[in-house]
């Protein structure tokens, strides 16, 4: 979704010419993978890195806290899976999904002739369901390849090996949802496609059916519309249905993506989805790959799981090591006991007689005198 508005200038740059068409989206999906793959992890809510202060300057006018730009997510992603085919996560059904995109919307263009009619107003409006009639049908043919790419992107969250391959995902959506599973948010795909595309025609056509091309000096394609940025102002217009769309295909998929706290609140359907989104504030989520600012009120930061360090093993062997050898404890010493010195035998001390008492004075004045003692 990031490269759309690239996708459909190289389209329109093609003229009417089909093959040239086809052969521009699948070059354009090669070039510009990496950069899809970046803008749905992080339409999820998935920020590995930690925002940083800016000063204010050019590029961060008011200063704040800014999340890395889509090269450092890269080099991240690239790091942690140990390679850069991670960046091309999900190619081989996105390129399905556009083939199948464009070759349903010639064979709808060629079997609806243009209107032949000369009321503009006739024309206009045969136009715009001619291309929207055109753009539904690509939607509910492409879409079930849409969720396959990406839930495959999503699973790089958990590591989850079930959506690894292209088999073994179309494996487990049947298996675990059925065919409904392959049309998980396909609603606000198709409304966000069909009513971008139609504001898109009906602007092309007022554009040329007025002559504004030559009244404003402006050049023509070759297809003879406008070069007015109408497929910017397309993007523009849909982005909120399409962050939906994305939220959605992986939504209740028993992944890792779903413990986030940016999907907390958007399972229920693609209604409660959006408006979680637009209460949040993160409706544009995604959508400034460069110079992205955290809010103060957004709390979709997800820190870094803590890196494995290589040396588990030698450590866990040491400590085995240390553990089994045999620890020799020191016998305790034997405590020697002082001899006590024998306690001296004091002598008995002779026992003195009572002496009575007698008293001569039975008024009690007298002094009392010890009794004479027999011999």
């Amino acid at each position: 979704m990031v490269d759309g508005d690239i996708g459909r200038m190289l389209r329109s740059e093609a003229g009417n010419n089909p093959t040239v068409k086809m052969l521009g989206s699948l070059a354009q999906v090669l070039i510009f993978n990496p950069f899809h793959t970046v803008t749905v992890l992080l339409q999820v809510g998935y920020e590995p890195l930690p925002p940083t202060y800016r000063k204010p300057s050019i590029f961060f006018f008011s200063g704040g806290f800014y999340y890395p730009n889509i090269f450092k997510y890269m080099k991240y992603l690239t790091d942690k899976e140990g390679s850069r085919l991670v960046l091309y996560r999900g190619l081989t059904p996105r390129l399905g999904g556009v083939f199948i995109t464009n070759s349903v919307r010639s064979e709808v263009l060629a079997a609806v002739p243009a209107s032949t009619s000369k009321c503009p107003p006739e024309q206009i409006a045969h136009e715009v369901g001619r291309q929207c009639a055109a753009t539904a049908l690509a939607v509910i043919t492409s879409h079930p390849l849409l969720v396959v790419t990406n839930r495959m992107i999503v699973s790089l969250i958990g590591g989850e090996e079930k959506y690894s391959t292209v088999i073994s995902a179309i494996s487990t959506i049947f298996g675990e949802e059925g065919l409904l599973g392959f049309y998980a948010g396909i609603v606000p795909h198709l409304l966000g496609e069909v009513s971008g595309k139609a504001i898109e025609v009906l602007i092309q056509e007022i554009v040329e059916k007025a002559e504004l091309n030559k009244k404003l000096g402006l050049p023509a394609h070759a297809d003879g519309k406008t070069s007015l940025p109408v497929s910017a102002i397309h993007g523009f217009l849909s982005y909120p249905l399409q962050l939906t769309t994305t939220i959605m295909t992986v939504n209740n998929c028993g992944l890792a993506v779903s413990d986030l706290p940016t999907v907390q609140g958007t399972q229920s359907s693609w209604i409660a989805c959006i408006k979680a989104l637009w209460n949040s504030g993160n409706i544009k989520r995604g959508s400034n790959l460069m110079f992205a600012r955290k809010s103060a009120d957004q709390t979709w930061h997800t820190p870094p799981s803590p890196p494995t360090s290589p040396d588990v093993e030698p450590l866990a062997e040491e400590v085995a090591a240390v553990v089994e050898s045999p620890v020799e404890v020191p016998a305790a010493p034997t405590a020697t006991v002082a001899e006590v010195p024998e306690i001296p035998v004091v002598p008995e001390v002779p026992v003195v007689p009572e002496v009575s008492v007698v008293s001569e004075c039975p008024d009690g004045k007298c002094e009392l005198k010890p009794a004479a003692t027999s011999e």
